[in-house]
């Protein structure tokens, strides 16, 4: 199934749908997982690759994409659309669960919050969901299991020690609003 169903399925398809027991998740991993981030693993499969990674070609409009911009003295409002060019659209790939195994999840959400993506840097509670390809190259998007809030971030100029420093922005609040950003282009 290529990402385009994927996408839709995912963004149709109702928080908690997959039976997960997500107290023995949370028992194994160490750590409470926020409610938002349930919802996004609890709805469907990838597929069956390594990562279950969807993805796809969506519309992109920075100003629609990110809904707020965190203070940051050195970045403009409109630098991601700057970054972008004249492009109206991104390829993105977002990553999913392929099983419901306890151990499995558990180890999953290890390696999303605690992964090579890192590269042995803090990034607090933060979890690597995906990442949208646009003209400058891969902008990060991030699940931040303190607030619940799903992020991007641009590590493209090394700030990875100090996360407070990457020039980044909020997407969306909750789950079901960070899903529908995605707007596939066919």
């Amino acid at each position: 199934m290529s990402g385009v169903p994927k996408i839709k399925q995912l963004q149709e398809t109702a928080a908690g749908t997959l039976a997960i027991d997500w107290n023995a998740v949370e028992q194994i991993a160490g750590f409470q997982a926020h409610d938002h981030l349930k919802d996004y693993y609890s709805r469907i499969l990838g597929s069956k690759n390594r990562y279950g990674e969807i993805s796809g070609r969506i519309k992109f409009d920075a100003a629609a994409f990110v809904k707020r911009y965190v203070s940051q003295e050195d970045w403009q409002d409109n630098w991601l659309a700057n970054a972008n060019g004249e492009r109206d659209h991104a390829q993105f790939s977002l990553n999913l669960l392929t099983q419901t195994d306890v151990c499995y999840v558990a180890d999953y959400l290890q390696e999303a919050f605690h992964g090579a993506w890192t590269g042995g840097n803090d990034f607090g509670n933060r979890a690597y969901l995906g990442e949208i390809l646009i003209n400058i190259g891969d902008i990060s998007l991030v699940f931040n299991n303190d607030t619940g809030e799903f992020e991007w971030v641009d590590f493209g100029y090394g700030y990875y020690d100090v996360y407070t420093e990457n020039p980044y922005g909020i997407i969306a609040d909750d789950t079901q609003e960070f899903l529908d950003k995605f707007i596939v282009v066919r």
